[in-house]
């Protein structure tokens, strides 16, 4: 618990520190008093850190804790109302009368002097419960300490592993061949080492595949010499080689810690020099590239054969890089009938004894079925049952209950898969908690989780250069390569393959490690979150205070809602920041007090009869992420999308009704990713020449991403898509469009994506594509025939891009590609 509160005050910290909230608390003459709060905050975060050192079952310090998290809760609450007000002031001077500007100097909930006194209070009162809290912290012996040097648990007896394989295993036999066969047919080039790598969650087998590899008879008789080291998360290049010296001369001791480098490396070379070896290096932690080559190196010089062989498992996909595997063994669960013959080895004495209890049977279908293909959850909870004999009862115990609510001196499995949460930085173990917000076997959308960490506030850039958004990919990342989250290579966001954008890809999260999100997320007293699918109208209580501080509302799949309550969201202005509604088919109306969250930064609206929006929408000046997927509307300009300054993602699905997009788009600086798919009725990006505004100074944009599918109606792209020297990313599908911007900027761009353009004829100056990695054009006559490898003239314009396909869509197979070039690429 001690991670996530310190994660809650590092937060609050980070926030205070912003440029915007400095100049807000100035301009609301609250800078002393937020300066004084910052004080004790960075305190109490010191103590936070000897707090996460300390015994996990110590009740004091968990009550301290929950109780400091709720202050923290407190405090994010009050800087959110000082945001508000300042947020509110702006869209009054932007849109306010006269009357309502007076209305407000005489309020007493708006009148600056009054508003000020009375944040003044509430945070003076903050500053005090700091205060007690740190001299609660002294009275439970926790000291204050401003590094965080958390103690590393090195080689604990439970991740200790040995080369000898368990008696319980099923499976993994097609991973297995895989191995040995790279083992023993692949031959190393000169001065390297092949290396395997086999990856995955904790609990997935890894180590038993390693194991199974290791001990299999082929490969002894293979290899002159085997060693099995466990690495685990001490990387220490002198420590490793006294362990191999170890491990291959099969007795410890052999040499001293404290011996020289130097000696070790001789002692190195006598034991290994001219011969064969395989190297298993288990539980592989290390992302630091220098201690890797290193190693590599002394392995290099010691004089092996040619054709030794290192095996390498881990949980990181940094790791994988960092060793430049020749070979990588991705594993998944295990399949269904391999899960059930290993829980029967595990949870009954004798073969086929299962038969005899048909009850048991039934249970146990049920509970390998919950453990989700991971044999550590498998092997443990059948090991863990065949203890307590033949008892239904016991049986329908294990089964209803979450495996982090069982005895944890009865189970490895959190143990296993906490050590991937262990390693994260606090920031990121913030994060990876909040996604247990969600329920399990949710598909996350990248674009949609940052922006719920945005929406709790768990994504505060530390520089003025630094974006919310970049530093969510960073974290998705991280997350990815220890596999807490997995990307569904299977599944995207309806939009065409970038090889290197995350915006759209689809996460994934083991049911195993939900339970570990949801067992490290301490969750507040208040409600914050609600994910919520089906009918709404029974159980959202929409005009109640215990709305008053929500920050995320995700309603999905109501098909019979047509309305809200009028006054539904004024409860929720100060605080709501994500607000999607999802696949809400008869829904024809928003009410108005949609317009009053002004803290909103973040709106999805997925609703087919919804003819239009609420007609001050445009006060909603802080949104950053617009979807609207579905919506009748003509025009955005009814929107008045200009108002919207700092928009970052605005994006349009299905938009039947939409015809033209105004220039007042081309004018959005802080515009990033801009989407239209299947809006079929658009002809027109309007420019300022047609709007008679000539005159209009305008700035380069920053946008990174354009794509357009489905308006075959549309002739040209946007002329202000000129300005874009940003952009990265483009794809253009099934369109009418004739030419490409004449100085459409190029020399950012990485990757293009043309097809079914049919009217298409040619491509800017491919000259300046200095940074353009993936060209992709398909079913697009007049291009294929001036760009193929073959016969086009110009083919040598874009020669020189590393991935280039020129070709058309197979009549027999839309998924599979008919190209006119070679296999490769060029």
């Amino acid at each position: 618990m001690a991670e996530v509160v310190s994660g809650a005050a590092s937060t609050l910290l980070a926030k205070l520190a912003t440029k915007s909230f400095q100049e807000i608390a100035l301009a609301c003459g609250l800078k002393d008093d937020v300066k004084k709060f910052q004080s004790s905050l960075r305190t109490i975060n010191a103590y936070l850190i000897d707090a996460e050192n300390k015994p996990a079952k110590n009740h004091s310090i968990d009550e301290w804790l929950k109780q400091l998290r709720d202050a923290f809760d407190d405090a994010g609450d009050i800087l959110d109302e000082i945001e508000y007000e300042a947020k509110l002031n702006e869209v009054v001077k932007m849109y306010g009368s006269i009357s309502t500007k007076v209305h407000r100097f005489f309020s007493y909930t708006s009148n600056p002097l009054a508003f000020r006194i009375r944040m003044a209070h509430k945070i003076k009162d903050m500053k005090q419960k700091m205060d007690a809290k740190i001299r609660q912290g002294r009275d439970l012996g926790i000291v204050e300490q401003h590094v965080n040097t958390p103690a590393l648990e090195h080689n604990l007896p439970w991740r200790e592993t040995a080369s000898s394989l368990p008696f319980r295993v099923c499976g993994r036999l097609e991973e297995k061949e895989e191995i040995i066969n790279s083992l023993m047919t692949q031959k190393s080039e000169a001065n390297s080492i092949d290396v395997i790598s086999i990856i995955g969650i904790g609990g997935l087998g890894k180590t038993t595949l390693a194991q199974m590899v290791y001990n299999d008879t082929r490969v002894n008789e293979h290899f002159d010499l085997l060693m099995w080291v466990c690495v685990s998360d001490d990387f220490d290049v002198k420590k490793l080689i006294q362990r191999i010296i170890h491990a291959a001369l099969k007795r410890e001791n052999v040499v001293d810690a404290n011996s020289s480098l130097e000696y070790m490396i001789s002692l190195l070379n006598h034991t290994l020099h001219g011969k064969k070896f395989l190297l298993v290096l288990d539980d592989v932690w290390n992302e630091n590239h220098s201690k890797w080559n290193e190693l590599r190196n002394h392995l290099l010089g010691v004089g092996g054969d040619k054709d030794s062989k290192i095996i390498v498992t881990t949980r990181s996909r940094n790791v994988v890089d960092i060793v430049g595997s020749n070979l990588v063994i991705k594993l998944e669960g295990l399949p269904e009938n391999e899960c059930w013959r290993l829980f029967t080895k595990c949870a009954f004495q004798e073969e086929k004894e299962e038969e005899k209890y048909p009850r048991l049977k039934q249970i146990g279908e049920q509970i390998v079925k919950k453990c989700k293909g991971v044999p550590l959850a498998i092997t443990t909870l059948g090991c863990l049952l065949r203890s307590k004999s033949h008892d239904e009862n016991e049986w329908r115990k294990i089964r209803d209950s979450e495996v982090w609510n069982l005895n944890q001196e009865e189970t490895d499995i959190l143990p296993s898969l906490k050590l991937s949460y262990n390693h994260l930085l606090p920031e990121v173990k913030q994060c990876f908690s909040y996604c247990s917000c969600y329920p399990k076997d949710y598909e996350f959308e990248v674009f949609e989780l940052i922006m719920f960490w945005m929406a709790h506030g768990l994504l505060q850039p530390t520089r003025e250069e630094e974006d919310a958004e970049d530093i969510g990919e960073l974290y998705i990342k991280k997350l990815v390569s220890t596999s807490l989250l997995q990307i569904n290579e299977e599944k995207t966001f309806l939009f065409p393959e970038f090889q290197n954008l995350m915006t759209f890809k689809t996460l994934k999260m083991h049911d195993l490690v939900h339970d570990l999100a949801k067992l490290t997320m301490k969750e507040s007293s208040r409600t914050r979150t609600v994910v919520q699918e089906g009918q709404q109208e029974a159980s959202i209580e929409w005009i109640s205070d215990k709305f008053n501080y929500m920050r995320v509302l995700h309603l999905k799949k109501d098909t019979e809602l047509s309305s809200f309550p009028d006054d539904c969201f004024a409860t929720m202005k100060k605080h709501l920041r994500f607000l999607f509604l999802e696949n809400f088919p008869s829904l024809k109306k928003l009410p108005d007090s949609i317009c009053k969250l002004q803290s909103l930064q973040s709106l999805g609206l997925y609703c087919d009869s919804l003819q239009e929006l609420p007609k001050n929408m445009n006060k909603l000046i802080y949104l950053q992420y617009l979807l609207l997927m579905g919506i009748k509307i003509t025009s955005l300009s009814s929107m008045n999308i200009g108002r919207f300054q700092q928009l970052k993602f605005l994006y349009l699905f299905n938009c039947s009704k939409l015809v033209s997009v105004p220039s007042a788009v081309g004018r959005l600086t802080t515009l990033k990713k801009l989407g239209f798919l299947w809006c079929e009725e658009l002809m027109n990006f309007e420019d300022e020449e047609e709007e008679g505004k000539q005159h209009v100074v305008v700035n380069n944009l920053n946008l990174q991403l354009f794509f357009i599918i489905g308006s075959k109606k549309l002739d040209f792209l946007p002329k202000w898509l000129e300005r874009a020297t940003k952009l990265q990313y483009l794809s253009i599908d099934i369109t009418g469009i004739k030419s490409l911007p004449t100085r459409l900027p190029m020399t950012s761009l990485e990757e293009l994506f043309i097809y079914r353009c049919e009217e298409l004829s040619s491509l800017p100056n491919m000259d300046q594509t200095h940074n353009l990695q993936y060209l992709v054009v398909y079913d697009c006559p007049a291009l294929s025939a001036r760009y193929n490898k073959q016969t086009g003239p110009d083919w040598p314009n874009i020669a020189h891009i590393p991935y280039c396909k020129i070709g058309y869509y197979d009549d027999d197979d839309d998924e599979r590609r008919k190209l006119t070039d070679d296999e490769d690429g060029n």
